[in-house]
C-alpha cells in the first residue's frame, strides 16, 4: 500500500471505470501517422478480454483510495520475446488525472512486479508512445530503461 492506496485484482464491474481512462492513452499527442480514433477501440478490445482471461497470462489491477474510489489501473501479460524469453508485460497503465503524481501509478507498477514475480518472471517490460514525455520520465524515475528503440517511417 502506498499513500493510502490499495491495489486489487480488476472486477467485471470495473470495465466502465477503466474504458473512461482510454482517453488518457492518447492525450499526450500521438506521433503524425498515429490516429486516436482508430487505437481506442482496440484499447477496449484488448481491455475487455483481459477481465475475462482465465489462464493466468493476463489481468487488469486496479488502485483505489481507502474508500474504494477508482483511482487507476494497470493491464498486466505474460509475453515471450524473440530470444524466447518469457517475461511479464505492462500493456496498459493509466491513473485519473487528479491522482497522478501522488504515488498510484508507482503502487500500480509495483503491484505489476510483484504480480511478475510470483509467476518467477525475471523481467517487467513496456512500451511507451516517444511523444508521452511524462510517462517516459516517470519510467526512467522507476529504473526502466530502453531495451529496444522502435524506429519507424511513414511511406507516401
Amino acid at each position: 500500500m502506498t499513500r493510502g492506496v490499495m491495489v486489487r485484482t480488476g472486477r467485471p464491474s470495473d470495465i466502465d471505470f477503466v474504458v473512461a481512462l482510454l482517453p488518457s492513452f492518447v492525450d499526450f499527442g500521438l506521433p503524425p501517422w498515429r490516429e486516436a480514433e482508430l487505437l481506442i477501440p482496440r484499447f477496449r478490445d484488448a481491455l475487455s478480454s483481459a477481465f475475462s482471461c482465465a489462464d493466468g497470462l493476463s489481468t487488469v489491477l486496479v488502485a483505489e483510495s481507502r474508500h474504494e474510489q477508482p483511482l487507476g489501473f494497470i493491464h498486466l501479460e505474460v509475453v515471450q520475446d524473440i530470444s524466447g524469453d518469457v517475461r511479464g508485460h505492462v500493456a496498459d497503465l493509466a491513473v485519473v488525472e487528479s491522482a497522478r503524481g501522488t504515488g498510484v501509478g508507482r503502487a500500480l507498477m509495483e503491484a505489476g512486479e510483484a504480480w511478475a514475480r510470483r509467476r518467477d518472471l525475471g523481467y517487467l517490460s513496456l512500451e511507451v508512445w516517444s511523444t508521452n514525455h511524462a510517462a517516459l520520465a516517470f519510467y526512467e524515475h522507476l529504473g526502466y530503461g530502453v531495451d529496444s528503440l522502435n524506429l519507424i517511417r511513414q511511406l507516401d
